[in-house]
């Protein structure tokens, strides 16, 4: 399943060719480099001396953004998208930088995307879509905020299968039925509903005083009611899922270089 075709992944192959100046390919080359490494005044100064640079492609079809939204550099992703980078372009196997964000749980890249006008509907050619693939890789407050944000639970790969066949986290399969038996019944799903457990960090960037609050409020509450502790009914507790696995090897270059990749020398 992985896609074996030559060098250059997400890495930038630097200095072989033209060190003379004005090299347009160059440029594009250091433009996806400074995306991957997350160096935001670098990207900003090659985005304004060669704005054609922003939408170049790799060996494998990847533009600045995807690399940027792959490593999680939501402030490069930011630059890219004020540039006017293609948020729904396709690398190879028509994967878009919302899945390649998604497929991390980078959920501020996944807003700033969504924000910049990616679909969060787009699928792969596989037929993954973003929640696919945050499902698959346990990435439950990024799976709600997808949810909240209009993604389709019911959306299957070519192979048949929804987010909910794809996850493995018992959490996040415990999310989706419940968002599948709400759709069944006519109800509202569980991300629409007033619950501070469902709101991401994406969502709400500025809330950890308030969750620190909360929290605090939680702890005077648990201790002014211990004595009214026999009347709490212990939450029932949701039954465990099977878990399905699908390998997601072919979105990683053999080239790449992230620490978690794995499949570089």
């Amino acid at each position: 399943m992985g896609r074996r075709r030559g060098g250059g992944g997400g890495g930038v192959r630097g200095g072989g060719r033209g060190r003379g100046r004005g090299g347009g390919e160059e440029d594009d080359l250091h433009l996806h480099k400074a995306a991957r490494s997350g160096d935001l005044d670098a990207a900003e100064s090659l985005c304004e001396a060669n704005p054609l640079a922003l939408n170049s492609r790799d060996r494998l079809s990847r533009t600045p953004l995807h690399l940027a939204a792959w490593a999680g550099h939501v402030e490069v992703v930011k630059c890219l998208c004020k540039h006017k980078a293609d948020v729904g372009a396709a690398a190879m196997d028509d994967t878009a930088a919302i899945h390649f964000a998604s497929q991390k749980g980078h959920a501020e890249v996944v807003r700033e995307l969504l924000a910049s006008g990616a679909s969060v509907k787009a699928n792969n050619r596989k037929g993954f879509t973003a929640l696919h693939f945050a499902a698959q890789n346990s990435h439950l407050e990024l799976v709600k905020y997808l949810v909240k944000k209009g993604a389709d639970i019911t959306a299957k790969t070519k192979g048949g299968q929804t987010a909910l066949h794809v996850s493995e986290h018992d959490d996040v399969r415990a999310f989706l039925k419940e968002c599948e038996q709400s759709l069944k019944k006519g109800g509202e799903l569980p991300s629409e509903k007033k619950d501070d457990s469902m709101l991401t960090i994406a969502e709400k960037p500025d809330d950890d005083k308030s969750l620190g609050e909360a929290t605090k409020d939680g702890d005077e509450a648990v201790l002014g009611g211990k004595r009214k502790s026999d009347e709490i009914a212990a939450g029932s507790r949701l039954p465990e899922q099977k878990k399905t696995k699908v390998s997601l090897g072919h979105l990683v270059s053999e080239n790449d270089k992230d620490e978690d990749v794995g499949e570089e020398e």
